[in-house]
């Protein structure tokens, strides 16, 4: 019971609203515009009348996770439950996220026997509630801009809970890309050799210099969406298009099905990612 606890999240509405009226304050003040693909969102909001949703950003800063449940609510549609690392769990900001929908799962399950059954038993119940989630699928967040290689062990539990739901689970690939990132002065000094500095957005939003600075646009954009059964008929070798009871997957076409959504979800993200003059900047 004390292992659940500390994993659910508690989502508030109330708290969710307070949060985004705070949020936009602070966005006004520190980007130039949040520049949204409204004709994805259309096809996202299309996609949740159908059932449960797990949205997979790209990571590269803290305020990945909170722009994309700002951008949701501020449309009408429920923000989803985040899976969040335990170290973003701490007094107060781990209420607040709590309320917000965050979910906090720790960062290794190694030597863990029972710890991996509760996590895997939440997804499966908050799936089967209709609840949509967001998982970072690159594990952490970027330091160099490009896509980290996907980690499956999360993913790989929501495939299984989505085999075992009537309704259809779809995948929404993200990209959140920005012309400036917060975080960047810590990202310069760990390429550069130094230690890793222990940060949060919390202190991030606190520091004169992030609320003194313009960070020019941010984008968010959606990739394809696409659904779990089909991709599930295919690794059994069946048409996508048929109808009736899917067999069971061996252990070896399941592990392909988990990395081929894995590599999937990479390759809409990189195909919908902005070009910013930033980056072509730093190309040539």
């Amino acid at each position: 019971a004390d292992e659940l606890d500390r994993l659910a999240a508690s989502p508030d509405t109330n708290v969710v609203g307070l949060m985004d009226r705070v949020l936009r304050v602070v966005w006004d003040r520190i980007y130039d515009g949040l520049v949204v693909d409204e004709e994805g969102m259309a096809r996202v909001r299309e996609a949740a009348r159908h059932g449960p949703l797990v949205l997979v950003p790209s990571h590269k800063s803290h305020v990945d996770y909170l722009v994309v449940s700002s951008v949701f609510y501020q449309r009408g549609l429920a923000p989803p439950l985040i899976a969040a690392g335990d170290n973003l769990s701490f007094f107060p900001l781990g209420t607040l996220f709590r309320n917000a929908g965050a979910f906090f799962i720790r960062r290794s399950f190694k030597g863990q026997k029972l710890y991996p059954h509760i996590v895997d038993a939440y997804i499966r119940k908050v799936l089967h509630e209709g609840h949509s989630i967001e998982v970072f699928v690159e594990g952490g967040r970027s330091r160099t801009g490009k896509l980290l290689p996907p980690k499956l062990g999360i993913l790989s539990m929501i495939v299984d809970a989505g085999l075992g739901l009537s309704q259809p689970v779809q995948f929404v690939p993200i990209s959140i890309g920005y012309e400036r990132i917060i975080e960047e002065g810590s990202y310069v000094h760990e390429l550069e050799g130094g230690e890793k500095q222990k940060e949060d957005l919390g202190g991030l939003l606190r520091a004169p210099r992030v609320l003194r600075s313009r960070y020019g646009r941010l984008y968010l954009q959606f990739g394809e969406i696409f659904d779990l059964a089909s991709l599930h008929r295919e690794a059994a070798g069946l048409d996508p298009e048929a109808t009736g009871r899917i067999p069971d997957l061996s252990p070896a076409k399941r592990r392909a099905l988990v990395s081929r959504i894995a590599h999937r979800i990479t390759y809409e993200i990189d195909r919908v990612t902005m070009v910013t003059p930033a980056s072509l900047l730093a190309t040539v």
